[in-house]
């Protein structure tokens, strides 16, 4: 993975951030039972378990939003599933038949950082250790499913239900070692007088902890159960036209915590209108149809169906943990505020080694958190999709495939400021989030296909997309990494989304070569993606004038953009006077990756196969510019961050921090690969 290194000059004072790539090991051995059991002509049994342990580490979000981390920022995630399911599929008629199943998954999630605390935020990056580690959760998950297909006249009916009961437990070990935020990168003179310019000179604004440094926030008991039923008719109407109808029903039997409702802190009950109940009105029809000419070789397709998200259990996870009192944090003052009139400390100001030594901000730490709420009225978020289609086969073995589509999603959540309240367990007031299902999102796109079937020892596929997609969020960690800029009015947010790519083309093929070689090639060329424009004072706050993800959108060039801050310096609009950038900032970049797969197998006898595999990816090295992480999915730098020499000028603005693909992936640094497979 792509780091940063902080590296302080050997004289004192100033120093450089050189990027270079970091181990990010991964260890994922995974072992699978399975049989199958014919009881008799009409009974089969079939009993499948998995088990997985998962052992990765990786580079994590950071508390402010440096572009770019250190390798001590990483940390290490131990996963343990294990899955079992038990299938019994009975044929009651030649006409009738029943499927019943039972399944059952644990997981179980250990985060732990590779360094310990605690993390350190410098302007131009994360180094330290991530301050929302170490991290614990578990969760079982039971489901039973029940289906009958019935085959009758020119209708083949299903209908069944199923049921999911899920309980998990949180141990959150988030701001004990704790975050402290730097307002330099480098230390620039010697302001503790011993002499030299080192870290411990180095200036912080605030120093961040749990108000219990050794106390896990616990969140026991966050469970739920999920139930739902169905019908859908597959009606031949005629020898050429199919419909298919459908309706499902859905409870999500926990949506909004309401199994919870009265552990509530007091203090928010004035935040809280109507009553809170389960949501019960999840219907979803379904309807499509396909009709095609006697040879086959022409159709037509289409659907209309209202389908139904679950809210994750980090919704519940926020509403219990950051309540005003289960997550006590302490703000202390930096030694920033500890200077005399030569800009050098005072006796008794907090230093690097003790950063937490300083004195608490009354209030501080419930306001860097704040308290949130879930609405009375959050329900799940629910998509509308439509769709048109042509299908044709023009040539022998070649299919071509044309697909219009609309997704218009409502009910997606949202983290809305109400206001704030004074909260007697932090000594002052807090802001009070209201977690509410009112965003919506749309998706709108073209897609072509053209392929060509196994024939002739060559096979082929294309395929082009022209899409928009909106929303009114970056990034799906709510209540997301910064409120609205107006709550009155949250169609300020709505804009398109960050990984909005326009245009997508992806050509992918197999040939069959001589001594039983097999050659697959895989193009990929895409357009870029918007970028979000910030403010450089480190909030992670978007210009506010802007929408979101102006950059690659509303501005094509630095240029464009300069214009703009102008006109709101000249205009003295609030945050200004915003630096202006290079002529050449740039705010998205194309995606071009050409890789390739070349295998061979041996059988080794009856039962035993070998394949060797060769890969190449990002064969001619293109240097793919990405983001990480959907907060800024571009991959160039998008504070708007003065210059120390020059206030006036934002020179990093538009610089290029991430790649795509990582070391072994599509787009990524050119890299190869070889392995062994071998089945049985």
């Amino acid at each position: 993975m792509l780091v940063g290194t902080r590296q302080p000059n050997a004289t004192g004072g100033g120093g450089t951030i050189p990027e270079s790539f970091a181990r990010e090991p991964l260890t994922d051995p995974m072992g699978t039972l399975r049989g199958d059991w014919k009881i008799s002509g009409k009974d089969t049994l079939s009993l499948h378990y998995n088990i997985e342990r998962q052992d990765a580490t990786g580079v994590t979000p950071f508390l402010s939003d440096q572009p770019i981390g250190s390798a001590s920022e990483r940390q290490g995630s131990n996963n343990r599933f294990q899955t079992f399911q038990a299938s019994w599929t009975r044929v009651l008629s030649p006409t009738l038949l029943n499927r019943a199943s039972y399944s059952f998954n644990n997981f179980h999630n250990v985060i732990d950082p590779v360094n310990p605390g605690p993390e350190l935020d410098f302007p131009s990056l994360a180094d330290g250790a991530s301050y929302d580690s170490p991290q614990l959760t578990w969760q079982k998950r039971s489901q039973w499913d029940d289906e009958v297909d019935w085959t009758r006249g020119k209708h083949n009916l299903h209908f069944g239900g199923e049921f999911q009961r899920i309980g998990a437990k949180f141990d959150l070990g988030v701001f004990r070692s704790g975050a402290v935020e730097f307002i330099q990168n480098f230390a620039n003179q010697d302001r503790n007088g011993d002499g030299v310019i080192n870290d411990q000179d180095l200036l912080f604004a605030v120093a961040i902890r749990s108000g219990t440094p050794n106390k896990d926030l616990i969140i026991p008991d966050a469970d739920n159960n999920h139930i739902a039923g169905y019908f859908q008719d597959d009606w031949r109407v005629h020898p050429q036209l199919t419909l298919n109808l459908g309706l499902r029903y859905e409870i999500d039997t926990d949506v909004n915590d309401v199994g919870h409702y009265g552990q509530i802190n007091p203090i928010l009950l004035p935040f809280l209108h109507g009553t809170r109940h389960k949501d019960g009105e999840d219907w979803g029809p379904r309807i499509g149809f396909n009709w095609a000419t006697k040879s086959g070789k022409y159709s037509v397709h289409g659907g209309y169906g209202i389908y139904y998200d679950r809210v994750t259990l980090e919704v519940e996870s926020l509403e219990r943990g950051l309540d005003g009192r289960a997550l006590p944090i302490n703000v202390t003052v930096g030694n920033a505020s500890f200077l005399d009139a030569n800009g050098n400390f005072v006796p008794g100001a907090p230093t690097v080694s003790n950063p937490f030594s300083g004195p608490i901000i009354p209030g501080a730490g419930g306001a860097s958190e704040g308290i949130n709420l879930i609405d009375n009225d959050i329900r799940n978020p629910r998509v509308q999709q439509f769709n048109l289609g042509i299908q044709t086969e023009f040539a022998r073995n070649w299919i071509l495939k044309g697909d219009g589509i609309h997704d218009f999603g409502r009910r997606f959540i949202i983290g809305v400021p109400l206001g704030s309240v004074y909260n007697p367990d932090s000594g002052g007031p807090e802001t009070v989030t209201d977690l509410q299902s009112t965003a919506s999102t749309h998706y709108d796109a073209l897609w072509v296909t053209a392929d060509h079937r196994f024939a002739q020892r060559f096979q082929f596929h294309s395929a082009y997309s022209f899409s928009k997609a909106s929303n009114y969020a970056n990034y799906d960690q709510i209540p997301f990494g910064y409120p609205p800029v107006d709550p009155t009015d949250l169609h300020r947010e709505y804009g398109p989304a960050p990984n909005d790519q326009r245009h997508r083309l992806v050509l992918q093929g197999t040939v069959d070569l001589p001594w039983g070689l097999r050659f697959s090639p895989l193009w990929t060329y895409a357009s870029g993606v918007p970028m979000d424009i910030l403010l450089g004072d480190g909030s992670g706050n978007r210009v506010p004038e802007l929408g979101r993800n102006a950059g690659g959108r509303q501005f094509h060039t630095g240029t464009q953009l300069n214009a703009f801050l102008t006109q709101l310096n000249n205009a003295g609009a609030p945050d200004s006077p915003f630096p202006l950038v290079s002529p050449n900032a740039r705010f998205d970049d194309t995606f071009n990756s050409f890789d390739m797969r070349l295998s061979k197998n041996f059988r080794l006898s009856e039962r035993f196969n070998l394949q060797l595999i060769g890969e190449t990816f990002n064969l001619f090295n293109k240097t793919n510019i990405l983001g990480t992480s959907k907060n800024n999915y571009s991959g160039f730098f998008n504070e708007l961050v003065p210059d120390g020499n020059n206030p006036n000028y934002s020179s990093a603005f538009g610089t290029p921090v991430s790649q795509a693909g990582g070391v072994f992936g599509s787009g990524g640094p050119r890299a190869f690969q070889l392995a062994a497979k071998v089945t049985f």
